[in-house]
């Protein structure tokens, strides 16, 4: 079964998933995708404001809203307009996406992405300093020293913070694993940007404390906070919820 697909909303098939041991624990990494913008931001153009967004515990899509609708007080759905605008652009999408995505004509798809850029300037700057590292060399390098042979060039951004999020789930599965070597908590699935644990309940308390630690990149923590989420359930994998202690 392709378990990467299965959809939010599908519980039924999750529901089907129940752990061996005494509870399933979840580490999540926490909007990593943004977090990599910014990094990628501070360290390419040295623009910070990404950076110092989550470091002051700013919500970047309600930041990023306040600029589409030039007001400070913003409702659910237009912060909604707001993350979608952020993800269309770290995945290369431009005005069609952006009419595709948010069932908007041309002319406002045109605007919000205009008003996009006038927020954050720093993205065309990043992605003109990538498009001349790409033709002057054929290739960018992310966080880990990967080279990236990117063939269209409105895709290297999303390259370079997709493949920095996977190598960063590489190196974070290896460690956990390591440390799981002398534990009856042991990996049973790896979704996404998710590592999921089947745990013994005993084993709890040392696995919440350890495992997040153990999935942050040093480096990149050292420019921008890399956060992880716990969840549990007891139950099944579609009853997850915060992790609160014991």
């Amino acid at each position: 079964m392709n378990v990467q697909n299965i959809p939010r909303t599908q519980k039924d098939v999750k529901r089907a998933f129940i752990p061996k041991n005494d509870a399933f624990l979840f580490f999540d990494y926490k909007a990593i995708e943004v977090r990599l913008l910014a990094y990628y931001l501070a360290i390419g153009i040295n623009d910070t404001s990404l950076v110092e967004e989550i470091r002051n515990g700013l919500d970047p899509h309600y930041e990023t809203a306040k600029g589409l609708f030039n007001k400070s007080d913003i409702t659910d759905e237009e912060r909604q307009v707001g993350k979608t605008l952020n993800f269309s652009i770290i995945y290369g999408g431009g005005t069609p996406t952006i009419m595709r995505q948010l069932g908007v004509d041309y002319k406002e798809a045109k605007r919000l992405l205009e008003a996009y850029h006038g927020t954050r300037p720093g993205i065309a700057l990043l992605r003109n300093s990538i498009d001349r590292i790409l033709d002057s060399r054929g290739y960018i390098i992310n966080s880990h020293g990967r080279h990236l042979h990117v063939e269209e060039s409105h895709k290297a951004l999303n390259a370079l913070i997709q493949g920095s999020a996977a190598d960063i789930m590489r190196e974070a599965v290896v460690r956990v694993a390591a440390k799981l070597e002398h534990y009856q908590t042991h990996i049973v699935n790896i979704i996404h940007d998710e590592i999921m644990l089947d745990a013994n309940t005993s084993e709890m308390p040392i696995m919440v404390y350890t495992i997040p630690s153990l999935m942050k990149p040093s480096e990149i923590d050292k420019v921008i906070p890399i956060e992880v989420d716990c969840e549990v359930s007891y139950t099944n994998w579609a009853e997850k919820e915060e992790y609160h202690g014991n």
